[in-house]
């Protein structure tokens, strides 16, 4: 399961949130939470706090779709790892 929460990031290449991912891959939201929280520890999540000061350096800032929703909360996105 871990595998396809990462390929859905990938796939989107934007930030997802939990309820929006918990929808799309019909799993439960407190199971996904745990999740995710273990992609965060491992390094390929990160989470990012809409209108925080985090939001500054989401790689996706300028055409964040949640940002401009007005929708506050938290959303993840990957870790780009440098060559």
């Amino acid at each position: 399961m871990l595998a396809e929460i990462m390929k859905r990031f990938r796939d989107e290449n934007h930030p997802l949130g939990l309820d929006e991912l918990s929808r799309e891959l019909g799993v439960e939201r407190t199971a996904l939470e745990g999740m995710l929280l273990t992609l965060v520890r491992q390094g390929k999540l990160r989470e990012v706090t809409i209108g925080s000061e985090t939001c500054g350096t989401c790689s996706n800032k300028d055409s964040c779709l949640h940002l401009g929703s007005g929708r506050l909360g938290t959303v993840y996105e990957t870790v780009e790892k440098s060559a």
